[in-house]
């Protein structure tokens, strides 16, 4: 914060409060000076439990949204804070929340985002976030071999995502951070499917894709299901597809390019002729996130976070994010990748080409 000139920053998103307070529920505003006070608003009902879980340095109560917003007025104006430069959560406010705290907490303040700042230190994680990670992953091992082994020709997509929830929640899983996809058929050729009523029918491909959160993380993991007779075209292109996802997953290396992961996905797709039948991004960051920085090349834009140019030991990737697309049908895989001083490794493992039977 000093480094950019922010004097404080307002912290409203659940993943940021949890990072730096330990603390995650929503209905929560925080200030973070950068002389190391956090002053943190919550729910006169919240205060108890709170103080027992947050460590953020001065923990206050509300009965209304209202009164916690026009509160920090007062804050300011206590810590002298009223005309210096104030950073807000850029990838969080929306347009009708900057607003109110640029006119009525902020008025004479310089507002900047502090996103940045938040977003470098959540990049990079340490080695107890790795555990963490290693933890949801496992997790989510154990809800794709459920789905891999409910998926048969006559049953709902939303019951085989029911059987892989199921195996997450037992395995510890507290929720999702994205919902759980399981799309057959066409579905499959969709870029985002979550769980319908379709029923599979007999030699259709499915795609699933489970995002458990385990003790505040989460990964991606994305397989493509090939039933035992499936056509040799789908074969070919998932093939194909993880040999891109290899590659991918290959050059991800501290200090190579960032883009380059995508460049190499790229390469083997279009050396094999699939130019015109995926899409991109490829790849992204994810932690306490389903998608977290780093966000690649112009996408970061409009995710509000800044571009960042190398891969960096203790990032923490979903290398996979695109497939390959035809009429009646789409193949991929994703995993999650933490980069080691060492180089990349898969933190997700579940074998890449499950067929049913």
């Amino acid at each position: 914060m000093r480094a950019r000139g922010i004097d404080a920053m307002f912290v409203m998103k659940p993943a940021n409060l949890a990072y730096l307070t330990g603390d995650s529920r929503p209905c929560a505003l925080g200030l973070l000076t950068a002389a190391g006070r956090f002053i943190v608003a919550v729910p006169e009902c919240d205060l108890a439990s709170v103080r027992a879980a947050s460590h953020a340095t001065d923990i206050r109560s509300f009965r209304s949204e209202d009164e916690m917003f026009h509160g920090f007025r007062e804050v300011l104006t206590e810590l002298r804070l009223d005309e210096a430069a104030v950073g807000l959560e850029k990838n969080f406010f929306d347009a009708e929340l900057h607003e109110v705290f640029s006119a009525h907490i902020l008025p004479r303040a310089t507002v900047v985002s502090a996103t940045p700042v938040l977003s470098s230190l959540r990049m990079r994680k340490d080695a107890q976030e790795i555990e963490l990670l290693r933890h949801a992953a496992q997790v989510a091992d154990a809800g794709m071999d459920a789905a891999v082994k409910s998926v048969r020709a006559g049953t709902a997509e939303t019951l085989v995502a029911a059987e892989a929830e199921y195996a997450m929640r037992k395995a510890g899983a507290e929720g999702w951070a994205a919902p759980t996809y399981v799309a057959s058929g066409w579905r499959s050729a969709m870029a985002h499917g979550p769980a319908t009523s379709k029923t599979i029918a007999a030699g259709e491909v499915v795609q699933v894709h489970v995002a458990p959160v385990v003790d505040g993380y989460t990964v991606d993991l994305c397989r493509t299901i090939l039933p035992e007779n499936a056509a040799s075209e789908a074969s070919a292109d998932l093939k194909v597809y993880l040999e891109a996802q290899e590659a991918g997953i290959a050059a991800a290396a501290p200090g190579a390019p960032l883009l380059g992961i995508d460049a190499a996905m790229v390469h083997v797709l279009e050396t094999r002729g699939y130019a015109d039948r995926f899409l991109r991004p490829t790849f992204h960051g994810v932690g306490m996130e389903h998608e977290e920085a780093p966000i690649p090349g112009g996408h970061a834009v409009i995710h509000g976070e800044e571009q960042i140019e190398e891969v960096q030991a203790g990032m923490v990737l979903a290398i996979g994010n695109c497939g390959i697309y035809r009429q009646s049908y789409g193949v991929r895989a994703e995993d999650t990748v933490w980069i080691s001083p060492d180089g990349p490794i898969e933190l997700t493992r579940y074998p890449k080409n499950p067929r049913t039977r």
